[in-house]
């Protein structure tokens, strides 16, 4: 990657993710008040006994929205702030502004991420031997659901659409799916149609790799290459079809 790139990420990252961070902390803790209501409802609701599940699954939601949000900041940026007009010029290239955005919300939602890390290090669901490969699932899925919100944002033709399919996508992917519960309570067929989904693939994963649950290493090893080759077409396609330069 050449320097120019490598300082627009770095600047980029310090006005989109470093800045925020700082003067809007309350908007920061916001993006916490479901994964968090969430913990607190499962700990009542089921008198502790799947508070595991609700860190992994607030973990899950934390970085899945980090990635959902390109949605709205990316018709924003485009649509009111006209930022990507000024790229388009440059040698900037749409995938050097996913990696950009990418890494501006990584910042800007590290309170959380500490938070559920911390979290889980408490709870014994993160050790030496399984943080690596946490660490890795977690990566994967950043990378496929900043792609969606990157494909989806590029579309969208008004801002003020932004926000409500942002959030409508957030429920969809980490709500409804085991994210916050095992995936065998759910009947065969709902989970057969649920499981492409990102987050299901990385929820199977990281529960099993927490102990959370014990399943056959095919499903394992199905859940991961599935979850990586999601990745790999999410990103061509958000590279390829989304709508970097405006008409």
């Amino acid at each position: 990657m050449r320097p120019l790139k490598i300082k627009f990420i770095l600047a980029f990252a310090r006005f989109y993710g470093v800045a925020p961070l700082v003067r809007g902390i309350v908007y920061v803790l916001s993006y916490l008040t479901v994964p968090l209501a969430e913990l607190f409802l499962i700990y009542v609701i089921t008198k502790g006994e799947f508070v595991k599940f609700a860190v992994d699954g607030g973990l899950i939601t934390v970085i899945a929205s980090n990635g959902l949000s390109f949605i709205a900041d990316f018709a924003f940026l485009r649509l009111e702030l006209k930022i990507q007009d000024l790229l388009v010029a440059t040698e900037i290239s749409a995938g050097d502004y996913i990696l950009a955005l990418t890494l501006s919300n990584l910042i800007y939602s590290s309170p959380g991420i500490l938070t559920y890390v911390t979290l889980a290090i408490i709870y014994h669901l993160l050790n030496p031997f399984n943080f690596l490969l946490v660490f890795i699932t977690l990566l994967i899925l950043l990378l496929n659901t900043s792609a969606i919100g990157f494909f989806i944002g590029s579309l969208i033709s008004h801002v003020r659409y932004s926000w409500g399919i942002g959030a409508i996508a957030g429920t969809l992917l980490t709500i409804l799916p085991p994210v916050y519960y095992p995936y065998y309570l759910l009947p065969h067929v709902i989970f057969e149609l649920i499981y492409p989904l990102p987050t299901t693939l990385a929820s199977i994963l990281i529960q099993n790799l927490t102990g959370l649950i014990k399943t056959s290493l095919i499903l394992m090893i199905q859940s991961f290459t599935v979850l990586v080759v999601e990745t790999v077409v999410f990103y061509y396609l958000s590279i390829r079809f989304s709508r970097w330069v405006s008409k």
